[in-house]
């Protein structure tokens, strides 16, 4: 891709069309390194959609090096961003990311913070650690988040956790807590740990 072409995807980021912009972003990502460098430096741009739509270009890039700008973008200001960030990085199964996605589920009470706890859902099992630890929050709503994305997990080291739960004093947790243990084949059974 010449500079040309990047200058004219870059104009095309600016549109009011978000459709137009969404293909210049995953063209950019598809461009390799050079494409990667152009979303690279729009991520340090004043303006929140172009770190956005910088964020789509990543994920469609999905190299190494674009999961590690993807994870420092979970700390942006601008709640979109970080929140893009967070799916994109859940789409990619980014296991990378999990200790940024745990911080962002816990410390933002904004959708961001929600986006977080999806993304460790599609991580999986590697993310089951954190989500167990944020069940313990102090905050019911990152109890709530780490409940909810525990369902899709089945994870076995959450059993114990997970049955704790269902005393808790949100009815949103225990609802999540349930549902996970059913999902676990364990439903309301006693269990004992070996």
């Amino acid at each position: 891709m010449n500079l040309s072409e990047q200058a004219d995807l870059r104009g095309q980021l600016h549109s009011a069309d978000d459709t137009v912009c969404e293909a210049a972003a995953v063209t950019l990502g598809q461009q390799g390194e050079s494409g990667l460098a152009v979303l690279a430096d729009l991520l340090v741009s004043a303006e929140p959609d172009l770190r956005f739509w910088a964020v789509r270009g990543l994920w469609a890039n999905a190299s190494p090096e674009a999961v590690t700008l993807l994870i420092q973008t979970l700390s942006d200001q601008e709640e979109m961003v970080r929140s893009g960030a967070a799916l994109a990085l859940g789409e990619l199964k980014a296991e990378p990311a999990v200790p940024g996605l745990a911080h962002l589920l816990r410390a933002d009470p904004t959708e961001s913070g929600s986006h977080a706890a999806d993304a460790l859902a599609k991580i999986g099992l590697p993310a089951a650690p954190v989500l167990i630890e944020a069940l313990q929050a102090e905050q019911p709503w990152v109890r709530v988040r780490a409940a909810r994305a525990l369902v899709p997990l089945e994870s076995k080291a959450a059993i114990p956790s997970l049955f704790h739960a269902l005393d808790d004093d949100s009815y949103m947790v225990r609802h999540h807590a349930e549902a996970a243990l059913a999902r676990l084949g364990v439903g309301q059974m006693v269990y004992f740990p070996v």
